[in-house]
Formats: structure tokens, sequence, C-alpha cells
């Protein structure tokens, strides 16, 4: 599946997807949420889980640029070459 495919899918499908093929490179956790950075077929996918409000917040196929921006303090540069 392409990324523009994927990203027309329900956020339920999405999640899904995710969860049975994808492979999970970083969690990040905040005080009032956590995400994760998977990788899906040959693109990253991030989901926003709300702790505030127990329930996803977004699941988005981030490109490269925001990952390094948003993951720096944990990012092995090695892992996100190596799908």
């Amino acid at each position: 599946m392409e990324r523009d495919r994927f990203n027309t899918l329900t956020q339920v499908q999405k999640l899904l997807l995710v969860m049975e093929s994808g492979r999970l490179m970083l969690e990040k956790k905040e005080e009032y949420r956590i995400m994760k950075l998977y990788v899906y077929k040959l693109f990253y996918v991030e989901i926003i889980y709300d702790l505030d409000q127990n329930k996803i917040q977004r699941i988005s196929t981030p490109d490269l640029d925001y990952i390094v921006d948003e993951y720096l303090d944990i990012l092995n540069v090695d892992d996100l070459l190596n799908l």
C-alpha cells in the first residue's frame, strides 16, 4: 500500500494495519501524551495517544524532517535508515 492510499483510510483502518504489520521504531512519552513512531511498508506512521482524554489523537505519516525534529532526543539514525 502506498502512503497516499494509506492516508485516505479511516483512523480505525490505519490503526489496524499498523498494529498488524507495522514495526515500532520509537516511543516518546510526555506529560499528557504518548507518541509512537512505526514503520509500515516503506513509510513512517506516527500515532499520538492523548492520556488526558484516553484516546488516539492523531495518526499521521510524517516526513523525515519532522521525525528528526520531534524525536531528536531519542533518535538513533541507523534505526531510521534501516527500514
